[in-house]
């Protein structure tokens, strides 16, 4: 196990309530909620499975590309991808 010192610093998570467009690269496409935001990532709700690529369209962003980070209950957690490797597949 890591210690805590070697784990980059997260930054701060704002909660929200945003409704929001997930994109999946076979074209079809739905509505979530953001329940919480950062300049990293997000929480969303749905069911996702780890690892999955997929787009946000998100109201005053724009549309971003992430990967399912962690995913429970009904919630997933999504870092966003820099522009380098939001690219390449």
């Amino acid at each position: 196990m890591k210690n805590e010192e070697d784990w980059p610093e997260r930054r701060h998570r704002h909660d929200v309530e945003i409704g929001a467009e997930v994109h999946y690269p076979d074209g079809h496409q739905r509505q979530v909620l953001i329940s919480n935001l950062s300049l990293d990532g997000c929480r969303i709700h749905g069911w996702f499975r780890i690892g999955e690529v997929l787009e946000l369209t998100i109201p005053k962003i724009g549309r971003v590309r992430g990967q399912v980070r962690w995913a429970l209950a009904g919630k997933a957690g999504i870092r966003f991808l820099p522009a380098t490797e939001a690219n390449a597949d």
